[in-house]
């Protein structure tokens, strides 16, 4: 199960890159001459289509790492401070987006696509899916502070489809990473 969560888990970010492929597909003639001459549908349906598989698999992520995750045990921490992190990340999908429409070569789009998904699953923003803002979930920069004395005060990215005010421990998580974790609760908790 861990080698299928990992795997589902680098589609997973390979879906929250399709909105570049979206605008990619929309802005190229190229590819527009090879859909009309290869495929009946125009690029506005494949687009679409595009979105609607990654949203589906965006949200079939999530529901497989809740269901199936083998962390069982709820971590608990104490936070200090939460604040949204979709102010901090949507502007980075947008550059994607601007990169996206001043390529007009599959090559360099694909070069550039790979080297962005490289990127991401290295960086420590992986797990934020612009899809799954579309499904209610909210993205979260939890404050912990464990022992000052010990540690240092660290964040945590949180992935939850509840909305988060105020917050004194984080109980229901499961560990994604080191420093992200998925709110185990459904919507109506």
């Amino acid at each position: 199960m861990e080698l299928f969560l990992f795997i589902f888990y680098l589609i997973y970010v390979a879906m929250a890159l399709t909105p570049l492929m979206v605008i990619f597909i929309l802005q190229n003639r190229d590819m527009q001459t090879f859909i009309y001459e290869n495929i009946i549908f125009n690029n506005l349906i494949v687009a679409l289509c595009i979105i609607v598989i990654a949203l589906l698999l965006s949200y079939l992520y999530i529901y497989c790492v809740r269901k199936y995750h083998q962390d069982t045990e709820s971590e608990l921490m104490k936070c200090s401070e939460i604040e949204i992190a979709e102010p901090k990340y949507i502007p980075i999908y947008i550059a994607y987006f601007v990169i996206a429409v001043s390529i007009d070569n599959w090559i360099v789009f694909g070069v550039v696509f790979i080297l962005i998904y490289l990127l991401i699953l290295k960086g420590k923003f992986s797990y934020f899916n612009p899809y799954l803002l579309f499904l209610g979930y909210h993205f979260y920069e939890v404050s912990i502070d464990i022992n000052r004395s010990k540690y240092a005060k660290y964040k945590i990215f949180l992935i939850s489809n509840q909305t988060i005010k105020t917050i004194k421990k984080c109980g229901h998580l499961i560990r994604l990473n080191d420093f992200t974790y998925l709110d185990k609760r459904s919507k109506n908790e």
